[in-house]
């Protein structure tokens, strides 16, 4: 049965936690500066201070989205999400659950897939410039060029997930007005 336009909002007005909201937004707000880093750190021809700046802050980024959302991930499993609007389609209910786990997924395999990159093309990372990451692999060019498709092609699934995630969203809020967004907003009660 599918949700028509003004119906019941999310069971009993449950929300995610202040907690929960804010790991959203914060992974949210990094994935979106990592990506744009990544696109535009790429296109500077050379070897330059700024491309250097611009990947170190790339790794950082990527860095500190792994660890958040391992976070997140531990949180999302020891405390239940609120409910689904009542009336939400099955298939749209299944939707949702898979992307969800597949943002999950991306968000934790995306900066390892770049950590092995770096690692792979004999570059160490140092997490804001002063911690010093072990390398994992040692350098190889076949697994550098590898990993390097590999960290594209994922981020370009993830920029992909975060798209629906997004338009589902703005269709849950503005289409069938169900509550399903105001849910994660940090000011809205």
């Amino acid at each position: 049965m599918e949700s028509s336009v003004g119906s019941t909002p999310a069971t009993s007005g449950e929300r995610y936690g202040i907690t929960a909201i804010s790991l959203h937004w914060l992974i949210a707000l990094l994935i979106v500066g990592g990506f744009y880093l990544g696109w535009i750190m790429t296109d500077i021809p050379g070897f330059t201070p700024t491309k250097l700046k611009y990947f170190s802050w790339h790794k950082w980024i990527g860095v500190t989205v792994f660890v958040l959302a391992a976070l997140r991930l531990v949180w999302r499993v020891t405390h239940r999400a609120p409910e689904l609007p009542v009336g939400m389609a099955r298939w749209q209910q299944s939707a949702a659950h898979v992307t969800h786990i597949l943002l999950y997924v991306l968000m934790l395999v995306i900066p390892a897939s770049g950590y092995l990159y770096s690692s792979a093309a004999g570059l160490q990372v140092v997490y804001l410039g002063v911690l010093p990451l072990p390398t994992i692999i040692g350098p190889d060019k076949a697994l550098k060029a590898t990993l390097r498709i590999v960290h594209v092609v994922l981020n370009y699934g993830l920029l992909v997930l975060v798209v629906m995630h997004v338009l589902a969203a703005l269709k849950h809020h503005f289409v069938d007005r169900d509550g399903l967004l105001g849910r994660m907003l940090p000011f809205v009660k």
